[in-house]
Parts: C-alpha cells; sequence; structure tokens
C-alpha cells in the first residue's frame, strides 16, 4: 500500500458560492499570495476550500483540519473541526468498484479575516498516522509605490 496516496488540496479565495446543479465556484483565487497596502486591515472574508483525499483501499481512520497562522517559529490555530465524523464502512460506494479514491471535501470562511502583520497560513490535516500540509498564502504588506512622473 502507497502511503503517499494521501495528499491535501487547498485554495484560498475571496468567496466560495453554490450554484444551481451541486456545483461550486470560487472568486478571488489567491495563488500563494495575498498582498495588502497597510496593516491593520480587515477582510470582510477570506474562504479556504479543503479536499482530504486517501486511496478507497486506506480509508482514515481519523481525521482532524486546523488552519494555522505561522510567524517564524510561533504557529497560532486560528480554526479547527475537532474530530471528523467518518463513515464506519464503505458499503455506498460504486457497486462496480470504478471508486478509487475517498474524499473529504469542506469550506472555511473567515468573517471578518483582521491582518496585522505579515504572516503565513496553512492548512492541515491530521490522521491517525501522520500530518498532511496544503499550499500555503503567504500574507504580504506591500505598500503601493510612489512612482514620479515626468512631465
Amino acid at each position: 500500500m502507497n502511503h503517499a496516496s494521501r495528499h491535501l488540496e487547498v485554495i484560498y479565495c475571496d468567496d466560495i458560492r453554490e450554484e444551481v446543479g451541486h456545483k461550486v465556484s470560487y472568486m478571488g483565487i489567491y495563488s500563494g499570495e495575498l498582498t495588502v497596502p497597510n496593516a491593520p486591515v480587515v477582510l470582510t472574508k477570506l474562504c479556504i476550500a479543503v479536499k482530504v483525499a486517501t486511496d478507497i483501499d486506506d480509508p482514515f481512520e481519523a481525521l482532524e483540519v486546523r488552519i494555522v497562522k505561522v510567524k517564524g517559529d510561533d504557529e497560532t490555530e486560528l480554526l479547527s473541526t475537532g474530530p471528523v465524523s467518518l463513515p464506519t464502512e464503505l458499503s455506498g460506494l460504486d457497486k462496480d468498484n470504478s471508486s478509487t479514491r475517498l474524499v473529504v471535501q469542506m469550506n472555511f470562511m473567515l468573517v471578518p479575516f483582521q491582518i496585522d502583520e505579515e504572516t503565513i497560513l496553512r492548512v492541515k490535516a491530521i490522521t491517525e498516522r501522520e500530518e498532511l500540509r496544503g499550499m500555503a498564502l503567504r500574507i504580504r504588506i506591500v505598500p503601493p509605490s510612489t512612482s514620479s512622473t515626468i512631465q
């Protein structure tokens, strides 16, 4: 059994919308970095979409998802799911054995989200045997450039 088959996917964005037909739309996706012109600043909302996946032959026995803020060596937990309820049996899956992955999907909304300083947000999934880490979001303070124009 390949234990590397477990992974954590993370999307940071401004909004998550449920659409008609069970579709989900992510608005204002951040690709690894969020910049603000100054701090402190309050964002109306910061959303985080999380998917934790594993092989169907290697189901999670325990799962907890945590959102943490990292500054240097210090880590502060912002939010935790606590232990996630998992199905005890997988009898409801496709009878033709076409299912190969189990995915636990959840969305988080940090409302409001205050930025006081440069920092890093990270999502972690703690399972019965490992800690999976998702893509981080670096929050930077970048003042607007003051460029002079020649006239």
